[in-house]
């Protein structure tokens, strides 16, 4: 795609980098980012690649589009791309969401191992598992700030192949995730509510209200969506603000250097549940086409949205375990409970019940907006059928793409999703060394490209990253069972499969859209002179 000897495709192109030796400039003014064009089919890329050439023949198709969907209109869109709206705030919201999403899952650290081994764990693990990914994600978004994150990194660095492989198993993974989110909404309706289950149709509803309602709102725009992400984690964060609080000034020190000992902890469920819950910052580089001044935003939005996470998990933990010393209770919905033993009656457990349903809207409707831009990424990179990237004629934003996570989340929400969500974890690893391995690769494929945010170290700091990251994928893989492995691994087939007959596809409708696009006058002696 890149080509550091071509001088045009390095100034013009925007295939792979938006001129990186000017990038600062560019994203500084917005008008000037705004004639370049952010998208890949910008007209400017159109001159920057020779005719005969793939990304030549790709604009042709994107011309020849002529499908539209309720305002949407792909003869105007083929010269256009999202809008960069997100700010610092919005990224950090919607990065938390897509990471943390408040302490709520985090209980099974605390049941499997005591509060020592918990403590120390939040305190260690985020440095070698979530800074690797954060630090990934910094470099490479701000590198090539365009929507479609892991996807174009690995299309980078190991081609079209591997590209359109992490982009399926992305697409799995998340609708797996997704389709979780409705059950937990529900779930904590459950408990607001006071009921010990909820009707079928009121289950059913509830989920089916939340999945439209993050719809509507990833329809209208990513900005929208970084703002709901913004109120969303206010409503997460106060909650557990206030039992921090008011619990810490009570706790024991004593109680947190207690724990289960080591033939009575579950290491299992420990490191499954603590690798789980500190992991996703790479789903935010999805949407580095959106953002605002992307080398001074992705940093400080990291930065953030790391601090709130690990503030989050590590200080309402040290504030309950004084008032909770049964092991055993730290189960799944655990802190409305403790919540109301440390600041006393009910209000705080209601207020932390609110804050579930809001980390289950929220976290939805961050998903929905990363998943449908690595679609969207796909789409862009011929990967998949170039008509999903059409944008909404309005609102710019990718309708189909959305579309398509929204339906399929809602399918997968009807099946069973114990052994998915193991297939789910093994299937994120294996992608997130994929992405540690593509950061090495670029490193080494383009050594003397100026970044706007780099790993520190030089290349040891950059294997010292990697390195840490991977071994943690390896650990969660390990944790994740044979059987989840295999499984994982026909999934990983199906995609060998589906990769030719997707270039099969896309090769023919290349060649028809062009047969289409492409007549002849015909000759008529009149005009002679």
């Amino acid at each position: 795609m890149f080509n550091p000897d071509n001088e045009v495709s390095s100034s013009q192109a925007y295939g792979s980098f938006e001129n990186v030796k000017f990038l600062g400039q560019r994203e500084t003014n917005a008008e000037d980012n705004k004639q370049r064009g952010v998208a890949w089919w910008s007209s400017e890329q159109k001159t920057a690649y020779p005719p005969g050439s793939s990304m030549s023949s790709c604009n042709v198709v994107n011309k020849a589009i002529g499908h539209s969907l309720d305002g949407v209109d792909s003869e105007e869109v083929a010269d256009s791309s999202p809008p960069r709206t997100l700010g610092v705030f919005q990224l950090a919201g919607l990065m938390y969401l897509v990471t943390a999403g408040g302490g709520y899952g985090l209980e099974p650290v605390v049941q499997a191992a005591g509060p020592l081994p918990a403590l120390i764990g939040l305190l260690v693990v985020p440095w070698i598992w979530s800074a690797p990914q954060a630090l990934m994600t910094a470099e490479l978004s701000t590198l090539y700030p365009r929507d479609g994150g892991f996807v174009v990194w690995v299309e980078e660095a190991f081609g079209n192949f591997w590209g359109f492989q992490v982009g399926w198993w992305n697409f799995f993974g998340s609708l797996v995730d997704n389709a979780l989110l409705p059950r937990l909404f529900s779930d904590y309706l459950k408990i607001f509510l006071g009921v010990d289950h909820l009707s079928l149709w009121l289950s059913w509803g509830g989920g089916i209200f939340l999945l439209m309602f993050c719809f509507l709102l990833n329809y209208r725009g990513l900005e929208i969506v970084g703002w709901a992400s913004v109120i969303f984690v206010v409503i997460v964060a106060i909650p557990f603000a206030i039992l921090t609080l008011v619990g810490l000034p009570q706790s024991d020190p004593k109680i947190w250097f207690q724990w289960r000992g080591d033939r009575d902890t579950d290491w299992s469920l420990f490191w499954a549940t603590l690798l789980w819950n500190l992991c996703g910052f790479d789903s935010a580089g999805t949407c580095a086409g959106e953002v605002k001044n992307a080398s001074r935003t992705y940093p400080a939005a990291i930065l953030l949205s790391c601090a709130l996470g690990l503030a989050s998990f590590l200080l309402p933990v040290a504030a309950s375990v004084t008032f909770a010393q049964d092991w055993d209770e730290w189960n799944d919905a655990f802190w409305p409970l403790v919540a109301n033993r440390v600041v006393g009656g009910t209000w705080c457990g209601t207020l932390i019940t609110l804050g579930g349903l809001a980390s289950a809207a929220g976290m939805l409707n961050s998903l929905m907006a990363t998943s449908s831009r690595a679609l969207y990424g796909m789409a862009t990179t011929q990967l998949l059928p170039p008509e999903l990237a059409v944008l909404h004629r309005i609102y710019k934003t990718p309708v189909r793409c959305i579309a398509l996570v929204a339906i399929g989340t809602a399918l997968f929400s009807l099946l069973s999703f114990e052994k998915l969500v193991e297939i789910d974890s093994v299937l994120y690893c294996i992608k997130e060394m994929l992405e540690f391995l593509a950061l090495i690769r670029l490193r080494y494929k383009y050594p003397y490209i100026s970044r706007p945010f780099a790993i520190p170290g030089g290349f040891i700091g950059v294997w010292l990253c990697c390195s840490s990251g991977i071994c943690c994928c390896v650990l969660m893989i390990c944790l994740s069972g044979l059987a989840a492995f295999l499984s994982a691994m026909s999934m990983i087939l199906i995609g060998f499969i589906l990769y030719p007959l997707a270039c099969w596809w896309l090769a023919k409708h290349q060649q028809a859209q062009m047969k289409k696009s492409s007549f002849t006058v015909p000759y008529d002696s009149s005009d002679r002179l």
